[in-house]
């Protein structure tokens, strides 16, 4: 061996101990993987642990502690490693590059044109999704960097009230990830790996990564804003409209929402794997992954995270979304083929801004909306969700994406709005089988596009409209302008019509025929439930200062609001959206010796109705003024509702908002064991992550 080739195998070898070092240890560090083209490609390791244990006391105080932060990635201790390694030496190792092609994971390029290339927007930081105060000193590095990639997966056990404890061996089995091959092979054969595996680690890390370019894009343009003095615009909710410059940014941002209908081979699974080959059976997280609910009331548990690093779904590496909110969830209508390999009888859940990095919270690569789909009926220990598939065909798999494990955007802007319009925010969804083209299911979602955030709880909307899909939410390309709800004149390219500003964000519902005896709803010969033939849409005014509001349309009329009925208090007007009347009860107060009385209706904030076969009622859950989460119950759309019952207190949670029923809670879909309980989604402000919560029905 000359000198050449020794120094060349010993430069090999101290990148494969690096990389072993990064992936063993699980410390931060980088991968770099030379691209065929010649160019490196970086991969930050992030170690992400849960949310916050701790409560705040006052819950109007935004949190700025957010556990889990790892620490910054060395740029210059990388390169000086990199530097160490002699190029020339390396060069001169007699490797066939043709071979080394061919047995490297084959990392997917990006078109140019459509990656999903938008960073964190300063803009976006301001939006509050929380009655709370941002610390006035509250400011963000003016380049954050996306940390999309493969994170230590834990099952967050660092702290119990975070996320719930598992023995080593539910952790080994959780935390197994597709680089704990090349993990072994670093211990087992040093010298071997130095020489083989090097280039197939590299690249088989850049291949469960999000979007190259889309991942170096991100820290680009944010140091571009810094350059500008626009870096310290994140994380201040009260300031008014994106400066010119981000709102550029954001309008150049490529939107990738239709899917290409290519097929591709699936990419490599983030889903755990038995480390022991003598396991009687395959690890299945929907029914294997173990939890300890954590109590938040006398009625209420908190299960686990939907969303965040780790945990049952790990969505940072396999999904792309280190932080997102809302969570609304609907049945998808469809039923099972048992002919087929998948389930197609789904849950499908919408997501609003979503965003790559875990940490620093509300950064990194930026989406408006994002969709999961799940067929878990153990809904106890969690809401699994599959890997998702590139392109895929059968639109059944977890998320929509065009990237390796990152899902992408499913609605745009379709720019019915005039103004500034930050960001297109889903609110309520529902299925109508039959309805597609060729009489395939077709799925809605009712979305609020919005102009600006404003102050705390306060924001403004342009107009609130309705896109569907015809293929399982796989791609959303028609929002009618007949479906268009402009907030105000002046607002939409739609002319104003009074009322409609009542109804820029929603919740759906059926109005069922039920069986007395035991409140499921009856069903048809075709097996579907039998309803009134409508679909009931409730409406509030953008923010959380506005009470509730009722209509009701047929089901073949969804998408044109000129067909639909208001409730006035007392029947149902055909029409006139100002006819709409509050449907919550109200509370008079007298001033001036009685002379002067004053109506006043409970605000309302994020919303879901379900109807619920325990209760034999319709359950309503939402965000009440001091921003606790509170339930109603109705024996019809309509009501009469009850009082308030407060499922979790905003100082039980700090910036909790958004509860979104779980449309098989108390259905055929579940056990009978846990039939007596609600399930429901509840996002939280300052880690911005998705939780499933669960209530005993039995005691409220």
């Amino acid at each position: 061996m000359d000198a050449s080739a020794y120094v060349g195998r010993v430069g090999g070898l101290a990148v494969a101990l690096g990389v072993g070092a990064a992936v063993v240890l699980g410390s931060p560090g980088t991968a770099l993987a030379d691209t065929p083209g010649g160019e490196q490609t970086a991969q930050s390791d992030v170690d992400e642990s849960a949310e916050p244990a701790g409560a705040e006391e006052d819950p109007a105080q935004e949190s700025e502690d957010e556990s889990g932060d790892s620490d910054p990635v060395d740029d210059g201790a990388v390169d000086d490693a990199v530097d160490d390694v002699d190029e020339e030496a390396v060069d001169e190792e007699t490797v066939d590059e043709e071979a080394v092609d061919e047995e490297t994971v084959d990392a997917p390029t990006l078109e140019p044109e459509t990656e999903p290339v938008a960073t964190v927007m300063s803009e976006r930081s301001r939006r509050m999704r929380s009655d709370e105060r941002e610390p006035a000193t509250s400011h963000l590095p003016a380049a954050a960097e996306p940390a999309v990639g493969p994170v230590s997966r834990t099952a967050e056990t660092s702290s119990a009230s975070e996320e719930d404890p598992v023995t080593v061996a539910q952790a080994a089995q959780m935390t197994e990830q597709p680089p704990a091959a090349v993990r072994s092979a670093l211990v087992e054969d040093v010298s071997e790996m130095a020489t083989a595996l090097v280039p197939q680690t590299a690249a088989a890390v850049t291949a469960m990564t999000a979007p190259t370019a889309a991942r170096s894009a991100a820290p680009v343009i944010n140091r571009l804003l810094a350059a500008f003095g626009l870096g310290s615009l994140r994380h201040l909710p009260s300031l008014p409209s994106p400066a010119w410059a981000v709102s550029a940014l954001m309008a150049l941002a490529s939107r990738r929402e239709l899917d290409r209908t290519v097929v591709t081979r699936s990419v490599a699974t983030g889903q755990p794997t038995v480390a022991l080959a003598a396991a009687a059976a395959p690890y299945d997280p929907a029914k294997d992954y173990q939890v300890t609910p954590v109590s938040v009331s006398g009625n209420t548990v908190r299960i686990t995270n939907v969303t965040g690093p780790g945990g049952l779904n790990n969505t940072t590496t396999r999904f792309g979304i280190g932080g997102t909110d809302l969570g609304i969830m609907w049945d998808n209508g469809i039923r099972d083929n048992p002919n087929t390999a998948v389930n197609e009888h789904q849950v499908l859940i919408a997501f609003g801004d979503t965003f790559s990095n875990r940490t620093p919270v509300r950064t990194g690569v930026w989406r408006m909306n994002t969709l999961f789909r799940s067929t878990d009926t153990t809904l106890s220990n969690g809401m699994y969700v599959a890997d998702g598939i590139q392109h895929d065909p059968g639109m059944y798999s977890g998320s929509p994406m065009s990237d390796p494990n990152f899902s992408r955007e499913i609605i745009g802007n379709y720019h019915y709005g005039i103004g500034p319009e930050v960001t297109m925010i889903p609110t309520a969804a529902i299925s109508v089988p039959g309805a597609g083209k060729n009489g395939a299911t077709r799925q809605y979602i009712n979305y609020m596009a919005v102009r600006s955030w404003d102050t705390p709880g306060r924001w403004t909307t342009n107009y609130s409209a309705i896109a569907y899909s015809d293929d399982n939410g796989q791609n959303w390309t028609v929002v009618p302008q007949s479906s268009v709800r402009p907030a105000a004149a002046g607002r939409s390219t739609l002319p104003f019509v009074n009322g409609d500003q009542n109804f820029q964000q929603g919740a759906y519902v059926r109005k069922y025929t039920v069986d007395p005896v035991t409140g499921k709803p009856l069903k048809d010969a075709s097996g579907r439930e039998v309803t009134d033939g409508y679909i009931y849409s409730y409406g509030t005014p953008a923010g959380r200062g506005g009470t509730a509001y009722l209509s009701r349309v047929a089901e073949a009329d969804i998408l044109d609001k000129t067909k639909y009925q208001y409730w006035n208090g007392t029947s149902w007007t055909p029409g006139n959206p100002a006819a709409a009347k509050p449907i919550l009860p109200s509370t008079t107060t007298t001033s001036f010796f009685g002379l002067v009385r004053t109506t006043t209706y409970p605000t309302v904030s994020e919303m879901s109705v379900q109807y619920n076969s325990y209760e034999k009622k319709y359950v309503m859950l939402y965000g009440d003024q001091n921003n606790n989460i509170v339930m109603r119950k109705a024996d019809s759309p309509e009501g009469p509702w009850s009082a308030p019952i407060t499922l979790v207190t905003a100082s039980k949670m700090p910036g909790l908002y958004a509860p979104m029923i779980h449309p098989w809670s108390s259905t055929d879909n579940l056990s009978p064991e846990e039939q007596q309980y609600l399930y429901w989604n509840l996002s939280t402000w300052d880690d911005y992550q998705v939780k499933l919560m669960r209530t005993d029905l039995t005691k409220v």
